[in-house]
């Protein structure tokens, strides 16, 4: 097997391949371990900031892995058990609170790496020509026949859609797992109408909470912070519309415009960008870590997630059943209606 699951002996401190975002070889060598323990290159791009996996694997390593292996490796599963879908389904009515403003107005949506479906199925509640696209054939199947939804089984190498098919494209912690983010987005973007929008989820490598020993994952092949997440939309020609970050500073949340006429290209580098990831990943060591009372508050929030899971389990029965109970518990149905009423 290679280097991506096992990796390689003899790790360099230069970059075996050039940045995807700036193309610049420049790179400092950050990490050589995943948080497993395994070994795991992982540079610094002196030019833009943009942290990635290096060498990367081949592009036939990463389509066989996500199709066959992502799913079972990071969850433990073939297919999602019910305490995943609820999960999910939570974090789906989440995303839907916090970003109704700029999808309200989108009737057809196309979700990138659905997993098991959950956002599609509450999209769908509201009324929207939602659809999703999942390179793991075990979870994309389970969504088609346990849920009904059109999530077909497919990665944004092999989908092939209509320009200006969408009007809506999301991409929730997606991005960080692909060997080319710029090249990806500046694909979805022709899919997009004009001024069309895509949302973009990713975890904030400049994180002030997270154990500093599982920072960097075997499928996390790029790791961004805010400027190079901007920067690579910018570069697949779409403009800043939105951006947030979560309230514990874990995850990014960019939603992108697509201007009339898109103008891709390739970034000059970000000044100053690579000294304020590195300064805020030396900010964050194992005492620090262990010290600061964010930590403390996630193990407590942790348990009393799974807690109210256990709870959810016992009472409803069927992935359908999770999600309805979601739908209820979060009053989504009730903005769904409301949303049915304006549009109709």
């Amino acid at each position: 097997m290679s280097h991506f699951l096992t990796c390689e002996s003899g790790i360099r401190p230069a970059a075996h391949h050039p940045c995807s975002l700036c193309d610049s070889r420049a790179a400092k060598l950050i990490a050589t371990k995943d948080r497993d323990g395994r070994p795991l290159p992982t540079v610094l791009c002196l030019n833009c900031g943009l942290v990635r996996t290096d060498p990367m694997p081949s592009a036939a390593e990463l389509a066989d892995y996500y199709a066959h292996r992502y799913r079972r490796s990071y969850k433990g599963a073939w297919q999602p058990e019910p305490k995943r879908v609820y999960r999910a389904a939570r974090v789906a009515a989440d995303r839907w609170r916090r970003l109704k403003p700029h999808l309200l107005a989108s009737r057809r949506v196309l979700d990138v790496g659905a997993s098991s479906g959950e956002f599609v199925y509450l999209l769908q509640t509201c009324g929207k020509q939602a659809e999703g696209i999942e390179p793991n054939e075990n979870y994309a199947r389970w969504a088609r026949d346990q849920l009904g939804l059109p999530v077909r089984t497919l990665d944004w190498h092999r989908a092939v859609f209509p320009e200006r098919n969408f009007e809506a494209i999301t991409l929730f912690h997606v991005l960080e797992h692909l060997a080319n983010p710029r090249e990806a987005l500046t694909r979805l973007a022709g899919w997009l109408d004009h001024d069309g929008v895509l949302v973009v989820e990713v975890p904030n490598v400049e994180s002030p909470v997270g154990s500093p020993k599982r920072r960097f994952h075997y499928a996390h092949l790029h790791n961004f912070n805010p400027a190079s997440l901007r920067e690579t939309g910018r570069c697949a020609g779409l403009t800043v519309r939105h951006e947030e970050i979560s309230p514990d500073g874990g995850n990014l949340t960019v939603v992108f415009a697509r201007p009339a006429v898109i103008q891709p290209g390739v970034s000059p580098g970000l000044p100053g960008n690579a000294e304020r990831v590195l300064q805020a990943l030396q900010a964050r060591g194992n005492l620090s870590y262990a010290l600061a009372g964010s930590t403390w508050r996630r193990l407590a929030a942790k348990l009393a997630r799974s807690y109210g899971e256990r709870r959810a389990l016992r009472r409803w029965h069927g992935p359908r059943a999770f999600l309805e109970a979601v739908v209820i518990e979060s009053d989504f149905q009730l903005g769904a209606a409301k949303l049915r009423d304006s549009t109709t």
